[in-house]
């Protein structure tokens, strides 16, 4: 009588534990996901994944920006616009983030930092998740 008794309370502690690991973790293609391995790829300076979790949009206001700059600056600073959106960047540990807003093709989040709570957009491009910072970048002159 003992042994099945014991295998019931085992089943049942081995179901909590799932279910709590399960509720702790967000879907592999989540907004949340995504802004989690961006901020990963800065903090270890990998402007190659970084660079690519970022939407067109956002990419081609760097670019367009990172030309200007190099033509202003008459060959002294160079084009490269990656380097010009990471270069120097480190993002200290991340607290939560939270879904603020999210449909098929966009999501905002509110993201906890040590130097406050901010929102992200985020944009949906073929099935994947990618941040969107087109708003923030001002327009070269």
């Amino acid at each position: 009588m003992k042994m099945p008794m014991r295998f019931v309370w085992l089943a049942g502690l081995g179901v909590l534990v799932a279910m709590a690991a399960g509720c702790r973790r967000e879907p592999a293609n989540s907004p949340e996901a995504a802004y989690r391995a961006f901020i990963e790829a800065v903090q270890k300076g990998n402007t190659r994944k970084a660079w690519g979790s970022l939407s067109a949009a956002t990419r081609l206001k760097v670019e367009e920006r990172s030309k200007a700059i190099a033509e202003a600056s008459k060959g002294v600073v160079r084009d490269q616009p990656e380097l010009l959106l990471f270069q120097g960047t480190r993002p200290g540990p991340l607290g939560e983030v939270t879904q603020v807003k999210v449909d098929e093709t966009s999501a905002l989040l509110q993201v906890a930092s040590a130097s406050g709570p901010r929102e992200v957009k985020l944009v949906k491009d073929s099935g994947k998740w990618l941040i969107d910072l087109s708003d923030t970048i001002s327009q070269p002159k």
